[in-house]
C-alpha cells in the first residue's frame, strides 16, 4: 500500500511516493522502468549504505542493468567539491554515459550531492531521490541540488528535478532521536509559512512520531510534502513564493557555518533560526508579538531549541550570513512572518538588527 503526490513544475512532472518495502521493489517504479537506463549508480553513505544498499541493488538487478554502488563518508563534509569530483571521476572511469541514472539513497547530504552530480555529469542525467531521513523530505522535493563552499552553505548548485522521490517508511526506523527532531523542524517551518494547523497535528501526534510509528510518520511526511509540492509547482526556480521556504534558514546557515558544517543537525539550526527571524521581525514591527510567542512555544512543545548554542560567536554567524545566497545587491534578505501563514521577503536588514536579535535570543 502506498500513497502518491504528483508534483507539476514548468519543466517536469513527477511522483512523490510513500509506502513500505519500496526498496525491495524499486525496479517496479514506473519512472525508472520507463527511461531504461544504460547503467545505474546507487549513491549512498557509510551509514545508510550498509543498511539498505544491498536490498536496492538486488531489486535493480531484476531489470538486467549494470548497477554499481558508490559510498561517500557520512556527514556534511561530503557536500564538497572534492567529493563531487571523486564521484564524477568514478563515473567516467566506469563508463557511465548520458543515458545513465543516479539513485541517491540517504539523507539530505546524499540527495544534494547526488542531485548536483546528476545535474552536472555530461550536462545533466536523470536521478531519483530515495530519502532515508525525515529531514530529507524537504530537500528531496523540488529539484534544488547543491554542495557547500567553505564560505557558504549550498552556494554551488543547480535546479535539477528528480524523476521521482521514493520514500520507503521502513528506512526511518533506524533514525536516532536527534534526527527525528531535526526533520520535524522543517515540517514546523512549513506550518509557520503556509499551513498553521499542521503544528496542532504535530503536537497531538508527537508521541507517536517519537516512537517511529509508520502510519503517523507517513501522514506527517505526506502533509508536509503537500505544502512543498504546492509551493514548488507555483515557483520552480525560486523567483517568488518558493523563497518563503527559506524561513529560518538565513540564521540557520550562519550557525552551521560558524560551528563548522556537520557539527549541528540542519533542522536543529533551522529551529533556532526561526526564533531568530521572529525576533528580527518583532523588532522591526513586522511580526506580531503573538506570532513570536507562538513560534517559541511550538519549539518548546516539540522539544526543539530556542537558544543559540552557548559556544557560538554571534559575530561569526553574521560573517557567514553576509555570504548568504539569498542576499541581493549586498543587502541582507530575510523571510519574516507578518502573521502565521503569511510570510514576506524583507530586504535591507542591517547587521546591527541581526546582532540585537541574537543577543535577545540568549535571554529567552
Amino acid at each position: 500500500m502506498f500513497h502518491t503526490i504528483n508534483l507539476h513544475t514548468s519543466s517536469s512532472s513527477y511522483d512523490i511516493i510513500f509506502g513500505e518495502e519500496l526498496l525491495e521493489n524499486i525496479h517496479l517504479i514506473k519512472a525508472i522502468k520507463n527511461i531504461k537506463p544504460t547503467k545505474v549508480l546507487v549513491l549512498s553513505d557509510t551509514v545508510v549504505g550498509p543498511l539498505y544498499a544491498n536490498t536496492m541493488l538486488q531489486s535493480l538487478k531484476q531489470m538486467d542493468i549494470d548497477c554499481q554502488l558508490y559510498t561517500v563518508p557520512s556527514g556534511e563534509n561530503s557536500k564538497s567539491l572534492a567529493v563531487f569530483q571523486e564521484v564524477v571521476g568514478y563515473m567516467l572511469e566506469q563508463g557511465f554515459d548520458r543515458k545513465s541514472l543516479i539513485i541517491a539513497l540517504g539523507g539530505g547530504v546524499v540527495g544534494d550531492l547526488g542531485g548536483f552530480v546528476a545535474a552536472s555529469f555530461m550536462r545533466g542525467i536523470p536521478f531519483v531521490q530515495v530519502p532515508t531521513t525525515i529531514l530529507a523530505h524537504d530537500s528531496s522535493v523540488g529539484g534544488k541540488v547543491a554542495i557547500n563552499h567553505p564560505l557558504g552553505k549550498n552556494t554551488i548548485g543547480a535546479f535539477h528535478q528528480p524523476l521521482a522521490v521514493v520514500y520507503d517508511m521502513n528506512t526511518i526506523k533506524t533514525l536516532p532521536k536527534e534526527q527525528i527532531a531535526s526533520g520535524v523542524a522543517e515540517i514546523v517551518k512549513h506550518a509557520h509559512i503556509h499551513r498553521p494547523e499542521l503544528n496542532h497535528w504535530l503536537i497531538e501526534n508527537y508521541h507517536k512520531i517519537e516512537q517511529l510509528d509508520n502510519k503517523s510518520l507517513a501522514t506527517m511526511l505526506y502533509k508536509s510534502c503537500e505544502v512543498k509540492a504546492e509551493i514548488v509547482s507555483k515557483d520552480e526556480r525560486e523567483t517568488g513564493v518558493r523563497a518563503y521556504l527559506n524561513f529560518g534558514h538565513t540564521i540557520a546557515h550562519g550557525i552551521e557555518g560558524a560551528l563548522g558544517y556537520g557539527k549541528i543537525p540542519h533542522g536543529i539550526a533551522v529551529a533556532i533560526g526561526m526564533v531568530s527571524a521572529a525576533l528580527i521581525g518583532y523588532q522591526k514591527g513586522i511580526t506580531p508579538k503573538h506570532v513570536l510567542t507562538h513560534i517559541i512555544e511550538i519549539n518548546k512543545a516539540l522539544k526543539l531549541p530556542i537558544h543559540l548554542p552557548e559556544s557560538i560567536d554571534e559575530q561569526n554567524v553574521i560573517n557567514y550570513i553576509l555570504h548568504d545566497k539569498k542576499n541581493i545587491g549586498g543587502q541582507l534578505t530575510f523571510v519574516l512572518l507578518e502573521e502565521l501563514g503569511k510570510p514576506a521577503i524583507i530586504r535591507g536588514i542591517t547587521t546591527s538588527e541581526v546582532l540585537d536579535a541574537l543577543q535577545q535570543q540568549k535571554q529567552l
